[in-house]
Formats: structure tokens, C-alpha cells, sequence
């Protein structure tokens, strides 16, 4: 039994090993510019291993996808918790969106290219499609809860407030790859914060509008 373990422990061991060098090389040469060569070196296995552990790059990007989800969910659901208002958890949790987007610019470029990928595959496209929709069903509930909480609603379902929030969120990251000073993180944040605010019966953020990040600021740090 504990032979039998320890093979077990070995075998996740290396598949984690696996999807952190595979997160690395995606993100630094893109889906299609990635192999399973380079991918396998940088894990420090052969490629046997990964063949071992997945049945080409497609999986192994999938399971790039899934720990990143988890990871992602993680901290949304910490920052959730932060404050102790609707307008400051709120707040919190997009914060933490559009940072975690500015702390790691290259993750969704390759998420984008992967997904044009599996567009034209329709067994890859629903797969990805069905993991998408599992994200924005977490996002979903954690709005809703925090709803819930302040007594707050929203004036149209709040699985496409979810949807919304995250394609803006991926808008503004492509845009970035043209012009990386052009989505401030500020104006980005107030953005994303006006939308789902907007959303609400309430209708805004306190602070949100009162504050906004000045115009001059913003020409001033693309200067």
C-alpha cells in the first residue's frame, strides 16, 4: 500500500510539475509556438512524460486552464470577503480581476489564441466552452451572493452581468498588446466597477462616481 502511494504521489507529482512548465511556455511562446518538446525540458521530464500524462498539447493546455480557473477562484472568493459593504466588496473582488490581469498580461493573449484554436475543432470547442461557462457560473455566484448580502439586485440576470464583466475584462487585455500603457489600471478597474454597478438596482458605487480617476491623471501616466 504504501509502495502503491508513493507511485501515486509520484505520478501527480509529475503531472503538476507538467502544467506549471506548460502555464510557462504558453504564456512566453503562445499556444502554437509552444511543443511539447520545450514544454517536457522545461519540467525537467522527457516528453515520454507528458505523453504519459496527456494526450497531446490540447489536454495539456486544458489542464493549464483548469488550475488557473482554480486559482483564480481562490482568490475571488477571498477578496469577496474583504469588506463589509456591497461597494467595498465589490470593489474587492474586481480589483483582484483586473490585477490579476495586469500582474500576468501574457496569460490572456495565449488564452485567446488557445480558444481561436479550439473554435475550429467542435469536440475541443465545446470543451472549452463547457469549462467557460463553469468559470462565469462561479463569478455568477459570488455576485449573486454578495447581492443577496447587502440586499442589493440586478436588473438583468446575473449570469450575463458575469459574462459581461469578463469579456470586458478580455477586451481591455487585447488591447493591451497594442498599447500596453492604454488600459490604465485605475480607469480599468472604474470601468469594470461602473458596469456592474450600472447593473444594479442601485444603479452605482458609492465613491465609483464621486472619484473618478481624473482625466489629466491618466494622460499624465501615458506620457
Amino acid at each position: 500500500m504504501r509502495q502503491r502511494l508513493s507511485r501515486q504521489d509520484g505520478k501527480e507529482r509529475t503531472r503538476s510539475d507538467l502544467v506549471a512548465a506548460a502555464r510557462e511556455v504558453f504564456m512566453r511562446r503562445g499556444f502554437h509556438g509552444a511543443s511539447l518538446e520545450e514544454i517536457s525540458d522545461q519540467a525537467g521530464y522527457t516528453k515520454g512524460a507528458v505523453y504519459s500524462n496527456f494526450s497531446g498539447k490540447d489536454e495539456l493546455f486544458l489542464a493549464v486552464l483548469d488550475d488557473h480557473a482554480a486559482g483564480r477562484a481562490r482568490a475571488y472568493g477571498e477578496a469577496s470577503t474583504e469588506a463589509s459593504t456591497f461597494d467595498g466588496s465589490l470593489r474587492a473582488v474586481v480589483r483582484e480581476i483586473t490585477g490579476g490581469a495586469q500582474a500576468d498580461p501574457r496569460w490572456v493573449p495565449a488564452l485567446v489564441e488557445f480558444w481561436s484554436h479550439a473554435s475550429r475543432d467542435e469536440a475541443l470547442r465545446r470543451d472549452v466552452s463547457a469549462r467557460h461557462e463553469r468559470n462565469l457560473d462561479f463569478i455568477a455566484s459570488l455576485l449573486r451572493d454578495l447581492a443577496a448580502r447587502h440586499g442589493v439586485s440586478f436588473r438583468i440576470p446575473v449570469s450575463e452581468v458575469a459574462r459581461g464583466a469578463s469579456a470586458h475584462r478580455t477586451g481591455m487585455e487585447l488591447e493591451r498588446l497594442l498599447d500596453p500603457d492604454g488600459a490604465d489600471p485605475a480607469t480599468f478597474e472604474e470601468m469594470t466597477l461602473g458596469f456592474i454597478a450600472g447593473m444594479t438596482s442601485q444603479g452605482s458605487l458609492e465613491g465609483a462616481a464621486a472619484a473618478p480617476t481624473p482625466a489629466s491623471d491618466i494622460e499624465a501616466r501615458r506620457a
